[in-house]
């Protein structure tokens, strides 16, 4: 496959991708891809193992096309061993055969590509490397993954032998490395020195996420979208939510993510849940609806590697509310497009949304989509990725 300007293909192996069985997972990915796509023609193919056969008790193909991005997503079904070291290695030895096979027919019919590019090494990595192995095509890896972080629960010392031993062996091997951060750059160069890294970093979608003027209101309204897993401290958030309710602040919040009993029960432990409103998981479309019209997006994560929604809710023109840590500086500027908060701390994070309540509308709407649009759009990180791709084609 080549594009209109005859430029050869970028082959993408992400080890996550949006599929059926995981609508959401790694969609920040195919934002890159799309990004990318506005200057080289892509192929992206994603190979996922359906566990409970829910799409295939075999193996099942979806493609699709636009424009210059091609989407592959390959289902295999692979029957569960009660032995887990067994059941891993069935696992990927069909995963692996599962990507040969398949590449052997792309490859005679579309020829080589210019590169592979991996999104997350684990475990995408491992076909890049027999790829460079078997047809000597080099590839790169874009990193989003957060554990390498030291304080990440788990971190890459929680994974398992083999784990570590081949994640080590496609880092080693790539061109360059571009994680999202420079927060995460360092934390992969401390385990790899001699690893080359370049930040890239996420996209937002301003075709869905831009500012929309909304009638003023006396009600603070706030909007968190997480996974609410232990990294996204959805403790401290709740627990800050039942100190503004006490406070007197008039409030509502409302929260994007799996929904789970554990955080159910600090709602009502709280007795916010005529302030906090739970929306489960929904498209990016919906969420834009919602950040246009809130006053502030909270994320008070206990660490992180980027932080999508950060550049969607600034796309918006909405400020965000963040821990004071070195990863947020990077994104947000204090009182400009954001408020940085002593982390680890409820009520510290009670006292800045009492106090952002008072000072909401100082906030400059257009001037922090504006700012956010010309750094994270489609065009700049696309073109980011091209003049890297320029370099080694």
């Amino acid at each position: 496959m080549s594009s209109e300007n005859n430029l050869p293909y970028i082959l993408w192996l992400p080890s996550w991708y949006p599929c059926k069985l995981t609508p959401y997972d790694g969609d920040f990915i195919q934002r890159h891809a799309q990004a990318v796509s506005l200057y080289h023609p892509v192929h992206v193919l994603h190979i996922i193992r359906d566990k409970e056969g829910v799409v295939t008790k075999d193996t099942s193909v979806e493609e699709r096309q636009d424009g210059n991005l091609k989407e592959t997503i390959i289902y295999y079904y692979c029957k569960p061993s009660f032995f887990k070291l067994a059941d891993s290695f069935l696992s990927i030895r069909k995963y692996t055969r599962t990507y040969q096979d398949f590449l052997a027919g792309h490859f005679a019919e579309y020829g080589l590509p210019a590169l592979v590019h991996v999104h997350i090494a684990f475990k995408a990595g491992i076909i890049a490397k027999w790829i460079r192995k078997n047809r000597g095509v080099e590839y790169l890896i874009t990193e989003q993954w957060t554990v390498y972080l030291e304080e990440a629960k788990p971190n890459f010392s929680n994974l398992s032998f083999s784990a570590r031993y081949l994640i080590s062996k496609i880092m080693n091997d790539a061109l360059l490395i571009t994680p999202v951060s420079e927060y995460l750059a360092a934390a992969i160069q401390k385990k790899w020195p001699s690893a080359e890294c370049e930040i890239v970093p996420n996209v937002v979608n301003t075709a869905i996420f831009y500012p929309e003027e909304k009638a003023a209101s006396g009600k603070l309204k706030l909007i968190h979208i997480s996974t609410l897993a232990y990294q996204k401290d959805p403790e401290s958030l709740i627990e800050a939510a039942g100190i503004l309710k006490r406070s007197g602040v008039d409030f509502s919040l409302d929260i994007f993510g799996p929904v789970n009993e554990q955080v159910q029960s600090l709602i009502a432990k709280e007795g916010v849940d005529d302030c906090i409103n739970m929306k489960g998981e929904v498209p990016q479309n919906i969420l834009a609806e919602y950040m246009m019209h809130a006053d502030a997006l909270v994320l008070y994560s206990r660490y992180e590697t980027f932080g999508c929604v950060l550049i969607e809710a600034n796309a918006c023109g909405i400020p965000v509310i963040v821990p004071d840590t070195k990863l947020m500086h990077e994104i947000v500027e204090n009182n400009v497009n954001g408020i940085l908060v002593h982390p680890a701390s409820s009520s510290a994070l009670a006292e800045a949304l009492i106090n952002f309540s008072k000072i909401k509308y100082s906030f400059s709407k257009q001037k922090i989509a504006a700012h956010t649009a010309a750094k994270y759009s489609y065009a700049r990180v696309g073109k980011m990725y091209s003049e890297i791709y320029s370099r080694y084609t």
